[in-house]
């Protein structure tokens, strides 16, 4: 799915400009393209025609844009190997952009002004641009703007259609969060991998060839130095492209076979070769590489409120037994975490605005052993200290080892919703027609 991509600057060390997109993107297949990818004058572009999509022509001048385009945003050599090498993935891009934006009109699905004046917007304001100068720093490498617009337009267009017919139909179940929670507590104890990568999927056998020496060549400018996470955005057909091939943290044997064996080879910071998959091919970087520990109860994150009752260094049993009893009153008279700051606040103990935060194992062994027996919401009985008596009340608690449902729910969305756009633009290639002409 080629959506709206976001543009972000960097500089090489020969400070040419280049620029890296971001989007959620949908699987495309790569087609072998019959012939070389010619460089005629621009007025043979415009007439010749690369391909025929059901009433949509896309023109090799359409093509030839796109191409210095995307080498452009990637960071790569623009030669005329790399331009002959890429106008395969280009072009099949530029179908499945023709026929999303088919889709998007049949189902009344418009792109308003607005909507790609902040599109263009977005894209000045990540590259500390002025107004306008989206369209001049295009201009200015020889590219038209409407290659950047059109993809834009279709992006955003795909991604309105996805969230209104696609995203309704999915419901995660709590039963899926937990398996997940599940399989990482499983894990914990053994060595995680942070993981990027490209995928370049094959549908037809006879394609298999052309993808793979688009991988070598991609893997071989990622090793002569290539940003990776452009690379990924530009290239990559799975939803990670979005974040430029991330995919997080990955535990030993979480991934296929053959990408487990890459993996546990691959030092930090190294990429590998391609590797060969039922669906395509894979380019993986491993940028880090840690061993998890089993969370212990110190590992527990709260939240507390705390009141002193002040007494002198020199006072005597009768002074403290006097704070004490106040204690235990104040103790025994609050309901709640906003009672307690009232009641400090009272009685001289400041109180911030919200609960101070702590990890368990971070307090000293008096309070760690007070904060794990109370429960939330209790006032704790006294503690004398040496500045007088101390009442502490813990206002939440997050066990050691809990995973926040919320953000796995997310995650398996975005999965859900990947795979289910990939599947409608695949139905969507099987019933168009198309007719090749380069």
């Amino acid at each position: 799915m080629n959506s709206m991509k976001i543009w972000q600057r960097s500089h090489s060390d020969h400070k040419r400009a280049k620029w890296l997109w971001t989007g959620l993107y949908a699987g495309v297949a790569i087609i072998a393209v019959a012939g070389s990818f010619s460089t005629p004058t621009s007025a043979q572009q415009v007439e010749r025609i690369a391909a025929v999509v059901n009433d949509k022509v896309i023109s090799v001048y359409d093509l030839r844009q796109r191409i210095e385009l995307l080498i452009l945003s990637a960071g790569l050599p623009n030669t005329s190997d790399q331009r002959r090498s890429m106008a395969p993935q280009v072009l099949r891009g530029l179908i499945d952009e023709a026929l999303q934006t088919e889709e998007a009109a049949r189902l009344n699905i418009r792109v308003t002004s607005r909507e790609m004046d902040d599109a263009v917007s977005q894209i000045e304001r990540a590259n500390n641009m002025p107004a306008g100068g989206f369209e001049n720093i295009v201009s200015r490498q020889g590219i038209s703007a409407d290659a950047a617009m059109n993809q834009i337009r279709a992006g955003i267009a795909w991604q309105k259609l996805i969230t209104r017919r696609v995203v309704p139909t999915i419901d995660i179940g709590e039963e899926e969060i937990d398996s997940v929670i599940k399989r990482i507590r499983a894990g914990q104890g053994q060595t995680q991998y942070r993981v990027l990568e490209i995928l370049l999927p094959v549908d037809d056998a006879a394609q298999r060839q052309s993808v793979l020496d688009l991988a070598n060549r991609l893997s071989a400018q990622i090793r002569s130095g290539a940003e990776f996470t452009g690379i990924a955005r530009q290239f990559s057909k799975s939803a990670s492209a979005a974040t430029g091939g991330d995919i997080g943290w990955i535990q030993e044997g979480e991934l296929i076979d053959e990408a487990n064996k890459a993996l546990a080879t691959l030092d930090v910071g190294k990429v590998s070769d391609p590797i060969e998959t039922p669906d395509g091919y894979l380019i993986l970087q491993t940028s880090d590489r840690r061993k998890l520990r089993t969370p212990g109860e110190e590992d527990a994150r709260i939240t507390l409120r705390q009141l002193v009752l002040p007494l002198a260094k020199d006072a005597s049993e009768i002074d403290v037994q006097s704070q004490m009893s106040l204690a235990q009153q104040v103790a025994a008279n609050t309901v709640d975490c906003n009672d307690f700051a009232e009641i400090a606040r009272e009685m001289g103990t400041p109180q911030p605005a919200e609960p101070a935060g702590f990890r368990l194992g971070d307090l000293n062994e008096g309070l760690r052993r007070v904060a794990a027996e109370i429960g939330v919401g209790v006032a704790s009985e006294p503690i004398r200290n040496p500045n007088g008596v101390q009442i502490i009340m813990v206002c939440d608690r997050e066990e050691a080892g809990a995973l926040p449902r919320d953000q796995i729910r997310d995650t398996l969305l975005r999965q859900r919703v990947d795979m289910l756009s990939r599947r409608y633009l695949r139905d969507l290639r099987r019933s168009a027609f198309v007719d090749l002409r380069v």
